[in-house]
């Protein structure tokens, strides 16, 4: 079976910027699943696993613009430490989520922390970043109509528990 839209894909992954180090793998966090034709993954990636089938191998690179776009300096912001009530320890690497000025959610990481301020990063942690993928299409088979209605894959045949 080819992969294509909605599709449930099931794979073996590794996940390398341009220098090759490893960024992600499926020995890390377990297989990548994701229904085809969801927009669930990066456009790029999703476009060029379009027509394999499972028990390929094949690998993929992206550029950063493909990707998660070029780093975006203004995205950098000192916030006053007011603003994180009820938190009392803060290190660099916590994410957080807020919201944009439209009120949609926006997670930022903290790159540095004094007593005052709490320097946050808005950009993606890969932005900037070509990524190399090495895959291995593991598994091809329709999607359920609850896996597409929920937009993710169930294991094992499980119901899904949340929505």
């Amino acid at each position: 079976m080819q992969i294509s839209d909605f599709k449930a894909v099931i794979l073996d992954y590794v996940t390398r910027d341009q220098s090759g180090e490893i960024i992600d793998s499926s020995a890390n966090d377990g297989y990548l699943t994701y229904i085809h034709g969801t927009e669930s993954l990066i456009p790029a990636l999703e476009q060029a696993l379009a027509g394999h089938r499972q028990g390929e191998k094949l690998a993929v690179s992206i550029s950063c613009e493909e990707a998660y776009g070029e780093r975006d300096e203004s995205l950098i912001e000192g916030v006053p430490r007011d603003n994180f009530p009820g938190i009392e320890h803060i290190e660099v690497g916590m994410q957080f989520q807020t919201e944009m000025d439209e009120g949609l959610p926006f997670l930022v990481t903290v790159v540095a922390v004094d007593e005052q301020t709490v320097t946050v990063d808005g950009n993606h942690p890969m932005a900037g970043k070509d990524l190399n993928f090495d895959l291995e299409i593991i598994e091809v088979r329709d999607a359920s109509a609850d896996e597409i209605e929920h937009g993710h894959v169930h294991h094992d045949g499980e119901p899904c528990q949340t929505h």
